[in-house]
């Protein structure tokens, strides 16, 4: 009999990775979670014969359900979705809290209700692989401390490890890098042209750090949870196809299309400047200054790295190859 696979966000670029890479893995099903059955985007993975439920991962109830006869799960939260709705602002304005606060407190909400779901199936369940990040508090000894992506993701992966041993023993751990596609996110992460016809790229990064593991979720996500299906349980693995710094990549954009470019770094003020809310400007600078002062791990000495897990590298997006397909018209 086939094993089963549960993947949330089905639709997204992380589930659906995972969901395309098991429709041809032999001795597996998937079945994917949506919120809802009937939107368009779901058509094409039902002709693929992905068995989907409909669950929200506010309603413990649902997820239940979804994850019933699990052998493997794959779990993700959406930390930046919650920064879209206007109740999280209007939710902060009341209780004189920070948008991003309150997302960091809805976020940890979904992961534990996620957790507390898992572990009722420990009956069928083999493996728990959770989209993660590193604890950037912890590892940065308080200096840096509105990294709220990051820590929302941590302290929900502590609550599993604290709370569900056994579950915890038949899990592991995704810290995905950083997004190869996030310069479409808005003009302030987009490059930008100069007079002379230069450019100038932002990065969330300090000038000189530490590299930064670069990722294209919809190629490269299936290849990492294969892995860590197959891998040991309580593996971490730093997820990324090439790991650079800010100034490599950068220079790597310029020199495939030919263009003049320097990096800026994508400082708190800088992004204030540029019109950026104040609460937002704080989250962007220190995410940048953490992954490239600290590492995006944090320096955890147990994290992993691709090859070491068995994931197949040459699969994996490469960022030359990523810039000489991608669509820079709108900024060139």
């Amino acid at each position: 009999m086939s094993k089963l696979l549960v993947v949330i966000g089905v639709t997204g670029t992380q589930g659906g990775s995972v969901a395309r890479l098991y429709q041809t893995e032999p001795g597996w099903r998937i079945r994917g979670i949506t919120r809802h059955l009937s939107k368009p985007s779901n058509a094409p993975l039902r002709e693929a014969g992905i068995e989907l439920v409909a669950a929200d991962l506010d309603d413990p109830l649902s997820l239940d359900q979804a994850f019933k006869d699990a052998n493997a799960i794959y779990a993700l939260t959406d930390f930046w979705q919650f920064l879209q709705i206007p109740a999280i602002h209007e939710e902060a304005a009341k209780t004189g809290r920070k948008p991003n606060q309150v997302a960091m407190d809805r976020e940890i909400q979904q992961g534990r209700n996620i957790v507390d779901a898992a572990a009722k199936q420990l009956r069928t369940l083999d493996r728990l692989v959770l989209s993660t990040l590193s604890d950037s508090e912890n590892w940065s000894q308080g200096a840096i401390t509105w990294n709220l992506h990051f820590d929302g993701k941590a302290r929900y992966t502590d609550y599993l490890k604290a709370t569900y041993p056994d579950l915890a023993s038949r899990t592991s751990y995704l810290q995905m890098g950083s997004y190869l596609n996030n310069w479409r996110m808005g003009p302030l992460f987009a490059p930008q042209k100069q007079h002379d016809g230069s450019f100038i790229f932002p990065a969330m990064a300090v000038p000189n750090g530490k590299a930064i593991p670069y990722v294209d979720p919809p190629n490269d996500t299936g290849y990492f949870v294969k892995a860590l299906i197959s891998a040991p349980a309580g593996t971490t693995l730093l997820g990324y196809g090439e790991l650079m710094t800010a100034e490599q990549f950068v220079a790597a954009w310029g020199l495939v299309l030919g263009k003049e470019v320097c990096v800026q770094s994508l400082t708190e003020e800088v992004a204030l400047a540029a019109g950026m809310p104040a609460f937002m400007a704080q989250e962007i600078g220190e995410s940048g200054e953490y992954a490239t002062t600290y590492g995006w791990d944090g320096g955890d000495p147990e994290v992993k790295h691709p090859a070491d897990v068995g994931v197949d590298v040459g699969k994996l997006t490469k960022v030359e190859d990523f810039v000489k397909h991608e669509d820079w018209s709108s900024v060139l």
